[in-house]
């Protein structure tokens, strides 16, 4: 998850000019990756600290969109397959496999109803599992260490990332252990009692465009000590578990996977990023259509205004669309889907009222 800000500035001058030409102007990202530094690894870089009978209490899970970690953990005196909503969300099908090779046999899913965390019910109970910690708030203090096992960038293996507690919250824990996509679903162990702290959900890049946050990240005395921030949820927090359909999940899921899609591929198109507009079939219809009106010969200023009113109109309607979908998902959406619902929601509004103000920036 990215982190970002959009404000509102008043003006009176007209500002369908500066739409247009956001809208027109061609660029690819504004952003750039740094190139990785590669060195030779020593056997000091590898990490294997997890108890040799804990390793087989976790589990590599792939599906059709994407790839995960699971692990076995017990809660509540029962033994259940523990991951990350987001990491079954959206896809076809799923399957896991335990550490020995063997598909564990999934009977059942249960979901947070106000987190991000998926409970797989199992035909039988494994021979490895992890504890949970009952509370992870009086147990456990900022600076403990952690390790987080598991699938790292998807490659398949298992690899262990030692890290420390940033931060406890009621809902969340913040750690500072290098994850990677993959790790999505990975328990946060403490390294102490080996019990589960968390599920490690998410990263959320840290955003100084306001001028007192950067002052502040520039302080010594600064507790975020990164450009990145590490949290998962915890397990001990979860105020009620929801019995899932499949069928019906699968379906609201693919309803906001689609939704993100055409929001996200709005953004694009106000960020000047073709290759992000193109791959949303609303989008790029919407955009393709006016610029071939634009590259017309003999086209009239007034035909390319009205044009791109039309455009603008329907990129608002589509986003205020979103906002409404988001309030009616707490009606009648699984919790986690209400969950993402509602970001996306918060999401689609910044935008259009990006488009609603007198000025864009």
């Amino acid at each position: 998850m990215k982190s970002s800000s959009t404000r509102r500035c008043n003006s009176s001058r007209p500002w369908l000019q500066r739409v247009l030409c956001l809208l027109l102007c061609a660029s690819g990202s504004a952003f750039a990756q740094a190139p990785a530094t590669n060195r030779e690894a020593t056997s000091s870089d590898y990490v294997d600290k997890l108890p040799a009978d804990k390793k087989d209490a976790m589990v590599v899970i792939t599906g059709d969109k994407g790839s995960g970690t699971g692990f076995f953990a017990k809660i509540k005196d029962n033994v259940f397959l523990v991951t990350n909503m987001h990491v079954i969300s959206g896809q076809t099908s799923i399957k896991a496999k335990s550490m020995g090779g063997t598909d564990v046999q999934i009977t059942g899913l249960f979901g947070a109803h106000d987190a991000d965390i998926a409970l797989l019910k199992l035909a039988a109970v494994p021979s490895a599992y992890f504890e949970s910690e009952g509370s992870v708030n009086t147990a456990n203090k900022t600076g403990d260490p952690i390790l987080i096992p598991g699938n790292s960038l998807g490659g398949g293996t298992i690899l262990q990332t030692e890290g420390k507690i940033v931060a406890i919250g009621p809902v969340k824990i913040e750690h500072d252990a290098p994850t990677f996509h993959g790790n999505s679903g990975s328990p946060i162990l403490s390294t102490a009692s080996w019990k589960v702290l968390g599920v490690d959900t998410e990263s959320v890049t840290v955003s100084m465009s306001d001028q007192s946050d950067s002052a502040s990240a520039n302080n010594a005395g600064s507790q975020i000590k990164s450009s990145i921030r590490l949290f998962g949820y915890r397990l001990d927090s979860v105020s009620q578990w929801e019995a899932i359909e499949w069928a019906k999940f699968a379906q609201q899921s693919k309803k906001l996977e689609d939704a993100d899609a055409l929001v996200t591929s709005v953004h694009a198109v106000l960020k000047r990023d073709d290759k992000g507009w193109r791959k949303n079939p609303s989008t790029n219809s919407a955009m393709t259509s006016l610029r071939e009106l634009v590259n017309k010969p003999r086209v009239s200023p007034a035909e390319v205004k009205a044009k791109a009113e039309t455009v603008v109109l329907q990129f608002r309607n589509s986003l205020k669309k979103v906002e409404a979908d988001a309030l009616e998902s707490k009606k009648y959406c699984y919790g986690y889907i209400a969950l993402r619902y509602e970001q996306l929601g918060e999401y689609a509004k910044a935008l259009r009222e990006y488009l609603d103000a007198d000025k864009i920036r």
